[in-house]
């Protein structure tokens, strides 16, 4: 039973799955065989073991957090003006975050299935819903996950068991050809996606039970299989070279099923799954960017600040946005360094300073 304001460590399993799943689901396959061809599956084993390391140092600055925000935690760790500024970081990343997610919403819609449809008006009634999911409010929208996640789960078995009969075991050999490096190139790029930093923002709103840490251990590893089942499957039945030269390559192997001519052209599903795991991601992100910013500039009141924000959303979308091509070659090249600096670097340094005030702490009272 919850409390008010608070959420089940089951629930907050079920909102990491969503997390992890997201984009990632529709763009990781074509990032991990570009670097690692048909070790993609491989990379992303890789990647996913990143992400459980990452979430070992997200879980011992959660319990040094308290029932602080990541953003409040800066503050308290690193001083008023410094914590602000790594702060304001942190939330300019997380609205980035959201606004490219539009993008790849667009471009994805009217490229793939409506395609005179303006790019723009599409964004604008996909924000209409997350302005309502978020002013709704943390515990509205993560009861609605938890009932869209079994929903989500029976989807994607409908979408990989069909598939089996068409694997290829041919297309993953021979293994390792490249050697280790492209694949730990791969999963660097595959963790990159994650950003699951994003989540330390609503870690205090988990309920206080034993084993509240496992949450993102168990979330990562059933989304990490989700997308590991994802990339296996784009390998088996397209091959590495036609993974790695779609946009979509999950949405593509959804073509491919067909049973006794009778189930067929079930992409629609590849489109609920997709769908329903980047509007909880967006949501998410989003309300962080929110959270974090009204805790930076001591605002009382977040919802004035929902549709404006939500506006910039589609703006600073179409800028960072241009096309597909350029943006897979930013994701694919830039976009897991920039991460690094959020998801690693920055935790690191709250850590050492955390650290760091303990120990005087403890010597002054000796």
């Amino acid at each position: 039973m919850e409390k008010a304001g608070v959420i089940s460590k089951r629930s907050f399993v079920i909102l990491v799955i969503f997390f992890m799943i997201g984009t990632s689901i529709l763009i990781t396959p074509t990032g991990l065989a570009l670097e690692a061809k048909q070790d993609a599956w491989l990379a992303c084993i890789v990647g996913v073991v990143f992400n459980l390391l990452n979430a070992v140092l997200f879980v011992v600055i959660g319990k040094r957090m308290g029932d602080q925000t990541l953003i409040q935690y800066c503050e308290t760790t690193l001083g008023k003006w410094f914590g602000k500024a790594v702060s304001l970081c942190f939330v300019l990343f997380f609205y980035l975050l959201a606004s490219l997610m539009i993008g790849d919403l667009g471009y994805f819609v009217t490229s793939q299935i409506m395609q005179e449809t303006p790019m723009e008006v599409l964004q604008m009634l996909f924000i209409l819903v997350v302005v309502m999911a978020v002013r709704s409010g943390f515990i509205v929208y993560t009861r609605a996950a938890e009932a869209f996640f079994p929903w989500l789960m029976i989807l994607f078995l409908l979408l990989i068991l069909p598939l089996i009969p068409k694997f290829e075991i041919s297309n993953f050999l021979p293994v390792m050809e490249f050697g280790i490096k492209p694949i730990v190139r791969g999963g660097f790029s595959f963790w990159g996606l994650q950003e699951l930093i994003v989540l330390l923002i609503f870690y205090p709103l988990v309920s206080k039970t034993k084993g509240r840490g496992n949450g993102f251990i168990t979330g990562i590893v059933i989304g990490g299989a989700v997308l590991i089942c994802t990339t296996v499957g784009s390998i088996a039945v397209l091959g590495a070279t036609l993974t790695a030269n779609q946009l979509f390559p999950a949405y593509t192997l959804a073509k491919n099923i067909s049973i006794g001519h009778f189930l067929e052209r079930v992409e629609g599903i590849m489109i609920s799954i997709w769908v329903l795991s980047i509007f909880i991601k967006i949501v998410l992100t989003f309300h962080a960017s929110i959270i974090g910013f009204v805790q930076v500039m001591n605002i009382k009141d977040e919802k004035p600040l929902i549709i404006p924000m939500a506006l910039g959303l589609i703006v600073l979308s179409i800028m960072c946005y241009p096309n597909s091509i350029y943006i897979n070659d930013y994701l694919s090249k830039n976009w897991s360094p920039f991460a690094l600096i959020f998801s690693v670097f920055l935790p690191l340094l709250l850590l050492g300073a955390s650290s760091i005030s303990a120990i005087r702490a403890k010597s002054s009272k000796e």
